[in-house]
């Protein structure tokens, strides 16, 4: 399967009928793979683009003193951005990283923009997709909040195969927590 079709077949969920507009939007954006630990949008910069997941995992991540922490995590059929910078036009400290590698459809700003205005069908597309981004990081908020074994259970759960490309070190700042409780928690699921 082409990942045309495939980011069709998700995306029609959000809105069907809209068959012939796939092809417009492939001109306006790029299907891209690379390699797990590109950064894809650096510290500093100002966001251009958004970016359809369609395999693989990407983190969006800050530094602090004590290293990066990885505050959000973005797996197939979510659109990955920093949103504040994009928004906002700024310059942010968050980073863009591949933790996996990865398959993405990158669409610029101005390229959305100029969707949008020739073609105003795919508004209530671009619409449905953020709600359900949205939803999704209400719900990755969620589990982050649980109690940390329940709560790595569940993310285990949402994002199979993610503690494949995770180190305990990553995963413990995704959660706020130590390298140690991640282990004590991995060691008695193991068990």
């Amino acid at each position: 399967m082409d990942y045309l079709t495939k980011m069709k077949e998700d995306l029609d969920q959000l809105v069907s009928g809209l068959d012939a507009c796939y092809d417009k939007i492939k001109l306006y954006g790029d299907f891209k793979k690379t390699q797990k630990n590109k950064v894809l949008k650096p510290v500093q910069e100002v966001e251009k683009s958004s970016r359809y997941i369609v395999e693989g995992f990407v983190g969006l991540f800050y530094d602090t003193e004590k290293g990066p922490v990885l505050a959000e995590i973005f797996q197939a059929t979510d659109l990955a951005f920093d949103v504040n910078s994009y928004l906002k036009e700024k310059k942010t400290d968050q980073y863009i990283q591949c933790l996996s590698d990865v398959v993405y459809f990158e669409l610029s700003k101005e390229s959305e923009q100029l969707l949008l205005q020739r073609f105003p069908e795919l508004q209530q597309l671009t619409i449905k997709a953020n709600q359900r981004m949205s939803k999704r990081l209400i719900l990755r908020n969620r589990i982050k909040r649980m109690e940390k074994e329940d709560a790595y259970r569940e993310f285990l759960d949402y994002m199979p195969g993610i503690e494949e490309h995770l180190s305990q070190a990553k995963i413990a700042s995704y959660f706020s927590c130590s390298p140690r409780t991640i282990r004590m928690i991995q060691h008695k699921i193991k068990n």
